[in-house]
C-alpha cells in the first residue's frame, strides 16, 4: 500500500499543477480518484472497518495526505469545468463508499443535487432532495437544494412554502441560513416578486458587511462579540 500512496501523492501533485496552470485535461485528477478509491478497497479487504467514515481516511493515514481536502478539490474542479456527469458519478460514489453515520455528506449531497439539475434530471434532483430534508430536516443547505429543485420542477409555490418554512418576517440572514436566503433571493427573481428578491439581497448584504467588519477586525462595530463566539471555522459556504 505504501507503493500506492506514494503513486497517489504524485497524482495529486500533478492536480495542483494542473489546477494552478488552469489544465482542462482532468486525467491525473480522474487516475488520482480511482487509485484513491482502489486503496480503500484493498484496505478494508485486510480491515473491514479501514475508513469507514470519510474523515477517518486522513486519521488512519496521520494526515500525511490532505485526503478530504483533496476530494473537495477534486469535486470542486468538476463543478467548474461543468463535468456535471462526472461530477454526479462521483458524488454516488463517495455516498456508497462511506457509512456517513458520524457525519453527514451535506457537500456531496448539495453538489449531487445541482449535478443532476444541470443535466435536466429534474424529477431524480427533486426525489434526492425530497428524501435528503426528509432525513435531516434542519440541515440548510437541503432546505436550500430542495427550493432550486422545486424551482426547476416550475413548483414555484411549493418552492415559497419551504422559504417562508426558515424565513419569517423577522429571520436575519446568519451563517447557517445564508444559502437559504440565497435561493430564496433566486426564487423571488424568477416569479418577479422584486419586494421580497430585494429583502433577501439586503440580508445577505448586511450579513456580508458584517463578516467583513468582522475579518477587518471591526466586529464590536456590528456586535459580534469576543473572537470565541464566532470562529474562522464557522464561515459560510457560499
Amino acid at each position: 500500500m505504501n507503493r500506492q500512496w506514494k503513486k497517489f501523492d504524485e497524482l495529486a501533485e500533478q492536480c495542483y499543477t494542473d489546477m494552478i496552470r488552469n489544465t482542462a485535461d482532468m486525467t491525473n485528477w480522474n487516475n488520482g480518484f480511482q487509485l484513491l478509491t482502489e486503496i480503500i478497497s484493498d484496505g478494508r479487504a485486510e480491515n473491514p472497518d479501514f475508513a469507514k467514515e470519510l474523515y477517518l481516511l486522513d486519521d488512519e493515514t496521520d494526515y500525511e495526505h490532505d485526503l478530504q481536502g483533496w476530494l473537495e478539490d477534486y469535486l470542486g474542479e468538476l463543478e467548474i469545468r461543468e463535468m456535471h456527469a462526472e461530477l454526479e458519478a462521483v458524488c454516488r460514489k463517495l455516498l456508497k463508499m462511506f457509512a456517513w453515520e458520524e457525519e453527514y455528506p451535506t457537500d456531496i449531497r448539495f453538489q449531487m443535487a445541482s449535478a443532476l439539475e444541470s443535466q435536466g434530471k429534474t424529477e431524480e434532483a427533486l426525489d434526492l432532495c425530497i428524501e435528503w430534508t426528509s432525513k435531516e430536516p434542519d440541515n440548510p443547505y437541503a432546505a436550500a437544494a430542495l427550493i432550486y429543485a422545486k424551482m426547476n420542477a416550475d413548483d414555484l409555490e411549493g418552492a415559497e412554502k419551504i422559504v417562508k418554512q426558515h424565513i419569517s418576517d423577522d429571520t436575519a440572514c446568519d451563517e447557517e441560513n445564508y444559502v437559504i436566503f440565497a435561493a430564496a433571493e433566486r426564487l423571488y427573481q424568477k416569479t418577479g416578486n422584486n419586494v421580497m428578491e430585494k429583502k433577501m439581497d439586503r440580508a445577505r448584504e448586511e450579513y456580508d458587511k458584517k463578516m467583513e467588519a468582522y475579518l477587518m477586525g471591526q466586529d464590536d462595530e456590528y456586535g459580534f462579540g469576543d473572537d470565541e463566539e464566532f470562529m474562522d471555522d464557522e464561515l459560510p459556504f457560499n
